[in-house]
């Protein structure tokens, strides 16, 4: 390699000076270091100037990278170009940049004015005699701020300067000096410029390849060495442009067979669905969905996809994390058929239970007996009206529930269910009471609200049940109703607090924590019914506050 640029060694005729390969082989240095190492052997060996070196963009400032012919004394006191104040902190210009001194400052900036002797039209310095250029210009002629000197105090007549600098970006300068006057021609210092231009266009291109290969470890650390299952998936055809080591042990596949598959292939739904739901994350519309995905053995595993737009190598791709989630699907679905049969097969006996009570009634003399077919026949037609609610629940979820609303007093509502309370508040040791009925200019005994009293009773009984519960013993749960324009708030607040690790999912279905019956549904299905009804629920909780849970309902307006 060096003997081959060592061959591009230049003439004094333009043209023959064998820059164009000289640059050509530089491209081929595998670093920075063994570029510019080289880069001022050449210098030295086509000048024949004593003394050259490279400063490059290090932070704010710019200091030596390598020279060779430059005294120890000479690096050490003009590494730094940096003007510093009193305190050693950089002093800045009013857009907030460093001021970098002397001539190599003003160089670097792009500080220069062609139409003088010293500067070309590319922004380089040169000078064949310091001593007669300081003799014969002022110091604010060479646009340096405060000059030093120190080139002229070290004995060097000829200095040359020239820019690295490509596509607006300044990556140092190259410098000669030398004690002979005159020791650079015309001539020589333009090839000099084409050489920094050139070795500032392959500075460039080892900075892009810096930070590809950065970009490339970060992308690895995050991607192919994380335990989370991630895909990379194009939106417009749908292939799996990568996938991580987790991702082919989940879906069963090698490496390369599984980056030869869509998302169609493993995705169950019919492609337009799915091309869908990449034009929903693609826009940002959504974030989470709920898929079927197909592995490699054929099975079907539930999975929860958290997706969203990436930049990656110049187009925009889907960044997919999975999880799976069929053991709680599986589970949720064993709950649903347990309620399904509770709903149904339970409907028909106890219809019978009920009926043939009644009929032994109408013939039964002995009135121990009737009291006792009485409690048997009410206890039926109770587990008949839970039953039924269960169904119209389940309809509710479904969608298909036609809501019937007429006017329902709230005060008259909430005494009741208090009153059905009253046990459980005196076994938890719990003060149980009701307030703010007619208060700021409301309806007095409360406002009546549009709804189903026995939807409405399931919701509040749900919330005063789980106050109750969740109230410490010897405290209070207080309810109060308000107005507020179109709508009627119902506060209920107790002294605990919900587990922080229940309330990103407090209203979900299932959700418990530390109950030992509890089902995770007493919330749910209140904020259910509060939206069938076009309401809902607002709540907050904590440790100086306690829990307050607030429903909202549309006032009933005849």
């Amino acid at each position: 390699m060096l003997a081959q640029l060592d061959s591009a060694e230049p003439e004094d005729a333009p043209g023959a000076d064998g820059l164009d390969t000289a640059i050509a082989l530089l491209e081929a240095l595998p670093d920075r270091t063994a570029l510019l190492r080289t880069v001022i052997g050449l210098l030295r060996r086509w000048t024949g100037c004593e003394a050259v070196g490279v400063r490059l963009r290090q932070g704010e400032d710019y200091p030596y990278f390598t020279t060779l012919g430059f005294s120890e004394h000479f690096v050490m006191a003009e590494n730094r170009l940096c003007a510093v104040d009193r305190t050693g902190e950089p002093v800045r210009d009013p857009a907030g940049r460093v001021v970098l001194e002397c001539v190599c400052g003003a160089v670097l900036d792009g500080r220069f004015d062609p139409s003088m002797p010293f500067f070309t039209a590319k922004g380089s310095f040169f000078t064949g005699s310091t001593t007669a250029l300081l003799a014969a210009v002022r110091p604010e002629d060479l646009l340096a701020g405060r000059t030093r000197n120190r080139c002229h105090s070290a004995g060097y007549e000829t200095v040359v300067l020239t820019p690295l600098r490509t596509g607006g970006t300044t990556f140092g300068l190259m410098q000669l000096g030398d004690r002979r006057t005159d020791a650079v021609s015309r001539p020589t210092l333009e090839r000099l410029e084409r050489l920094a231009d050139g070795v500032a266009m392959v500075l460039a291109h080892q900075e892009r390849e810096q930070a590809l290969l950065a970009a490339e470890a970060r992308y690895r650390a995050v991607f192919a060495t994380n335990v989370a299952v991630k895909l990379l998936i194009d939106p417009d055809s749908g292939c799996i442009v990568d996938a991580n080591p987790a991702a082919c042990a989940f879906y069963g596949y090698a490496p390369e067979m599984l980056r030869r598959l869509s998302i169609f292939d493993i995705n169950t739904m019919e492609p337009d669905q799915v091309r869908r739901e990449m034009e929903l994350a693609l826009g940002g519309t959504r974030r989470t969905f709920r898929f079927s995905h197909r592995m490699a053995d054929g099975s079907a595993r539930e999975v929860e996809v958290y997706t969203g737009p990436v930049a990656f190598s110049g187009r925009t791709l889907l960044y997919s994390i999975i999880h799976d989630v069929t053991d709680r699907v599986r589970a949720e679905q064993a709950r649903d058929r347990a309620e399904q049969i509770l709903r149904h097969d339970l409907r028909s006996p106890l219809t019978g239970i009920a009926g043939l009570a009644g009929h032994l009634i109408e013939k039964e003399q002995d009135s121990v007996n009737v009291d006792a077919l009485v409690a048997i026949r009410e206890a039926a037609q109770r587990l008949l009206g839970l039953v039924g609610r269960n169904l119209d629940f389940c309809r509710i979820e479904q969608g298909s529930y036609v809501l019937s609303p007429r006017p329902v007093p709230l005060g008259e509502l909430l005494q009741e269910l208090i009153k059905e309370s009253a046990m459980l508040a005196r076994t938890r040791q719990v003060d149980l009471s009701l307030g703010g009925m007619g208060r700021n200019g409301g309806t007095p005994g409360g406002p009546v609200v549009s709804g189903e009293p026995d939807l409405l009773g399931t919701l509040f009984a749900n919330l005063i049940t789980n106050a109750l519960e969740a109230a410490p013993r010897q405290s209070a749960v207080t309810i109060s109703v308000t107005e507020a324009g179109s709508e009627a708030w119902v506060t209920i607040h107790n002294l605990g607090i919900i587990p922080a690790a229940i309330q990103p999912q407090f209203f979900k279905k299932y959700a418990t924590c530390g109950k030992d019956r509890g089902t995770g549904l007493g919330a749910y299905t209140a904020r259910t019914i509060a939206r069938l009804h076009g309401g809902d629920i607002d709540w907050s909780s904590g440790e100086s506050t306690g829990t307050r849970l607030t429903v909202r309902l549309p006032r009933y307006h005849g």
